[in-house]
């Protein structure tokens, strides 16, 4: 093999270890590109957009993960709000400003679920099924560091067909994040032709079909961080490691969990 190929080989090698079980940080607001370039990330409300545009303010990269294993431990103190100059950055994750991607790693994860096996055997399951067992959901993620940019620059209607696919959460178009075909029938009708010839309009209305979605690991419940500093992650195990994964520990675990498996 020639020189060159083998140094694009191990290129390519490095970038994926580098980027094993990192997930994507997104804007809560579509404002977030307009307020950074107009100085408000460094302005009098600097610290309330940290969390709001944690990527246009720079809290967060595109891609991103928790850097230390007591980042869960120091959520559930109260040390995002606390001590949150460092903790944003160190541990995005679990501050819920880091959306970790995941899948079930086996063909009988349905079957398993099916069985009670999330409630009987989580410590194997939220690892191996974490889709079917309701830890992560097909959501409307920006997968590109440019994406709110080229939303406040129109791209989202100029140049439909690519952004609203790469950028769907600062283009909107999921409802309430939630990756979701508005009528299944119609969206496998139309299938992934119309979504080429006109996607437009047919990515908004059948973005699970159109291929927009991505799994990712989130908390689901503004009150989230609320209840796991108050103890609820251990309380309440059995519907808090599925609807609030993030500030209980779980999207970390996941992501540490991808890491040592490659």
């Amino acid at each position: 093999m020639a020189r060159a190929s083998l140094l694009a080989l191990a290129a390519c090698i490095a970038y994926t270890l580098a980027n094993v079980g990192e997930g994507f940080c997104n804007d809560k607001s579509t404002s977030c590109a307009f307020w950074a370039a107009n100085g408000e990330c460094s302005g009098e409300n600097s610290e309330h957009l940290a969390t709001l545009c944690p990527h246009s303010c720079g809290t967060c990269d595109i891609l991103c993960k928790d850097t230390d294993v007591s980042c869960p431990n120091w959520a559930k103190n109260g040390d995002c709000k606390s001590n949150a100059g460092f903790m944003l950055k160190a541990c995005p994750t679990s501050c819920g400003l880091c959306s970790p991607r995941c899948t079930d790693l086996s063909a009988d994860c349905p079957g398993w679920t099916s069985a009670g096996a999330c409630g009987d055997n989580p410590g194997f399951m939220l690892n191996h099924c974490p889709v079917s067992c309701g830890v992560c959901r097909d959501e409307c993620t920006d997968t590109h560091n440019d994406c709110p940019g080229w939303a406040k620059a129109d791209q989202c209607h100029k140049n439909p067909g690519y952004t609203l696919k790469t950028c769907p959460k600062s283009c909107e178009v999921c409802k309430a994040n939630v990756c979701e075909d508005k009528n299944a029938t119609q969206c496998a009708i139309w299938g992934e032709t119309e979504c080429a010839n006109n996607p437009g309009a047919v990515m908004r209305d059948c973005p699970k079909t159109c291929g927009v979605c991505t799994a990712v690991c989130a908390d689901k419940e503004p009150a989230c961080h609320d209840w796991a500093i108050k103890g609820e992650c251990e309380t309440n195990p059995n519907s808090m490691l599925a609807l609030c994964p993030q500030s209980c520990g779980t999207c970390h675990q996941l992501e540490k969990y991808k890491k040592d498996e490659l």
